[in-house]
Order: structure tokens, then C-alpha cells, then sequence
């Protein structure tokens, strides 16, 4: 069968025409995926669904990963059922088009090349769509011009095309979230029954809430004085360095309890809280620490525990007054380059809203807490 007969034609608007996709592409790859399903198996590139140019391909490939996930064998046969009554794929031919991908089996020859265009392909189209926003959101004047706004925002679009996010938070399926769900569980059988997310580090925290989980808001509260800072320093150093401990046995990231951590602090600067980290792993106080009571022995244990500690996954961002949506930012940074799974902040209250509840204390700690989670 000719090349050009598996050539679908997109939607007649000139723009969408103009944007960077290879239909033909996608056609050779879903026919690889069907005549060997082993193929998505071997892919490296993240590719999903969103990633296809042509709808009808979009929904061909959600199709046959739901089938794979349910451990069938997925081919034009199995396939057609689904698509009986797409009328979409009646324009290109009714299911006969399924049996079509497979008819040129070249897709097999560079599956992995084929995906990672369709998804370099996708970004690029991100990217353009990141930039026309931007474009339009700077052009408009016809309110409050708040430039750094734009820029917070910008910055937070680009790491989602970094990430190969979509563009547009679509709604997720419910099986995307059993499988998320299971995974966890999984993680929490696998360590005894006792944390499915990421260690505290102190045992009788972590059997009641089970570990600190993803998209979890965690708020430490008490009066002054009794000690959240030192708590929530403990389970950031814990987190940080359980994750040291498992990457020096050999064990993946993602099999690990622990974390590379973040440490927003907003009152104390980075040295200072060093030091308290270096006084509770040494056994020597702060105070001796600050004062420089200490003798030459705890030097020398001092001198033991930063050389342990000189490699620990923990970063301390001590910019004072930051407002919500730049330690989004700084956040979004550090995951990129470092791929942090935890964030300590202290404290709440001195975080800056955006400015427009300073009127009322009660609705800026509101309003600043919604945008923590």
C-alpha cells in the first residue's frame, strides 16, 4: 500500500495546518504498537495520548493502552468494536483504517525514532501555544499591567512543556488514578505495611498519617516556642538523608521513602540553620556552637558530620518576604534541577499573599495557604 493512502488529512483551518505535527508518523507507529504490542513496552519516550496531532490517532492510541492495561492483546481486530461508530474514522474509511496501519509494517523498522518525534512534535506545539498566550496576555493593557505576574506565569507554562505536560489541565481518567493509587499502595506493602509516602523519619508519625504523600498540605501548627521549627527541620533533614542512604545502596529514586528536599526559610538564614542541623548530628548544642565552647574532640566530630552531611539533598532558600507566587517559581526550579519531592516552609506567616487582602489578615493566611496547596 502506498505511503501517501495512510495520509490523513487535519482540520481545514490554515493555523492548525501550520503547526509542527507528522501524521504520517503517527499512522507507521500505531501500526508498529499493533502488529507487536511489545513496542510500547520498550518506549522510553513518555508518550500519551495528547502527544497525537490527529484526534482520531488520540484516540486509537488511549485505546489501546486501556486494553494493554487490562492485559489483552490489542490488534485491528479487537480494536474495531470501539471504533464501529467513530465518525471520524468513517471519513478515513470506516475500521478498514485500523487494518490499513498495519498493511505497511515500517513503523518496526525505528519505533523508538517514531515516538520520540510525535512527542518532540507535541512540545513544539506547546510551545507555540505558551508563546502566543504570552504574546497576547503582554499586548493587553485593558487592565492592571503587572508584568512579574506575567513572567511567574510564563515561567510555570514553559516547566509544564518541559515537563511534557498538556497545556490545558484536562480531566483525569479514573484509571490513571486507580493505577496511581494502587502503586502507592504497593509501596506501603513492600515496607512492611508502615509508609506509602515520604518518611518523617520518626516512626510514630509515620504509622499514624503513613508517610508525607504527593499534592498533600501538611500544615505544622503551635505556639511559639514549642518547637515547629525544629520538627519540621528534623523531617526535612530525615527525608533528605534517607534518600542519600537508599541512593548509596543501589536504590531507584522512585523506590525510595526519602526525598531531596526543599527548605523555604523565610526567619532563619541558611547558616543558622546548618548550624541546627550540624548541633543535632554531631550531639554538640547550638548554643556551644554559636559561642565556640566546644573542644577539640567535638571539632573533630563537628568536622565527621559536615563531610556527611556536604552531599545531602536538601536545599535552603532563605530570600526573606517571598510571595506565593515566587516561591512557586523558585519551586518549580529546584524540581527541575534537582527533582525535589518535598517542601518545608517556615512559616506561613511570612509568606506574602498578592496584595489585594492585606485589609484582612484571616483572608491573606487564607488565600496564601490555598496557594500552597
Amino acid at each position: 500500500m502506498a505511503q501517501e493512502d495512510l495520509l490523513i488529512r487535519p482540520a481545514t483551518d490554515a493555523a492548525a495546518r501550520a503547526l509542527p505535527s507528522n501524521v504520517e508518523a503517527e499512522a507507521a507507529y500505531l501500526g508498529a504498537v499493533l502488529i507487536d504490542n511489545r513496542v510500547i513496552e520498550e518506549l522510553q519516550t513518555p508518550l500519551s495520548p495528547q502527544h497525537f496531532f490527529e484526534p482520531v490517532h488520540a484516540r486509537i492510541y488511549e485505546r489501546i493502552l486501556h486494553l494493554l492495561d487490562r492485559k489483552a492483546v490489542v490488534t485491528p481486530v479487537t480494536l474495531r468494536p470501539y471504533f464501529e461508530a467513530d465518525e471520524a474514522l468513517k471519513a478515513l474509511g470506516g475500521v478498514a483504517y485500523l487494518a490499513r496501519l498495519t498493511a505497511d509494517g515500517q513503523g518496526l523498522l525505528a519505533p523508538r525514532e517514531l515516538a520520540e518525534q510525535i512527542y518532540d512534535l507535541a512540545l513544539l506545539r506547546e510551545l507555540i501555544s505558551v508563546g502566543r498566550g504570552l504574546v497576547e496576555g503582554a499586548m493587553d493593557t485593558s487592565e492592571s499591567v503587572e508584568p512579574m505576574e506575567q513572567i511567574e506565569r510564563a515561567e510555570a507554562a514553559l516547566y509544564k512543556v518541559a515537563e511534557g505536560a498538556a497545556t490545558s489541565n484536562e480531566a483525569q481518567s479514573f484509571g490513571v488514578a486507580t493505577r496511581t493509587a494502587i502503586q502507592a499502595i504497593e509501596k506501603a506493602f513492600n515496607s512492611g505495611g508502615h509508609i506509602s509516602g515520604k518518611t518523617t523519619g520518626l516512626t510514630s508519625v509515620n504509622e499514624k498519617i503513613g508517610g508525607l504523600h504527593d499534592s498533600d498540605l501538611i500544615i505544622l501548627a503551635g505556639r511559639p516556642g514549642m518547637g515547629k521549627t525544629s520538627l519540621a527541620t528534623n523531617i526535612a533533614f530525615n527525608a533528605a538523608d534517607r534518600l542519600q542512604r537508599d541512593l548509596a545502596d543501589g536504590m531507584p529514586v522512585e523506590k525510595s521513602v526519602g526525598a531531596a528536599t526543599a527548605f523555604f526559610s523565610l526567619e532563619m538564614s541558611a547558616d543558622q540553620l546548618a548550624t541546627r542541623i550540624l548541633a543535632e548530628q554531631s550531639g554538640i548544642s547550638s548554643e556551644a556552637l554559636r559561642m565556640g565552647k566546644i573542644s577539640r574532640e567535638d571539632f573533630q566530630q563537628l568536622s565527621f558530620a559536615s563531610q556527611r552531611l556536604a552531599e545531602l539533598p536538601l536545599y535552603i532558600d532563605d530570600t526573606p518576604g517571598l510571595t506565593i507566587a515566587a516561591l512557586r517559581a523558585r519551586a518549580r526550579r529546584l524540581k527541575r534541577r534537582h527533582d525535589i519531592g518535598l517542601i518545608v516552609i517556615d512559616y506561613l506567616q511570612l509568606l506574602q499573599g498578592s496584595g489585594r487582602a492585606t485589609d484582612n489578615r484571616v483572608n491573606e493566611i487564607s488565600e496564601i495557604s490555598r496557594g500552597l496547596k
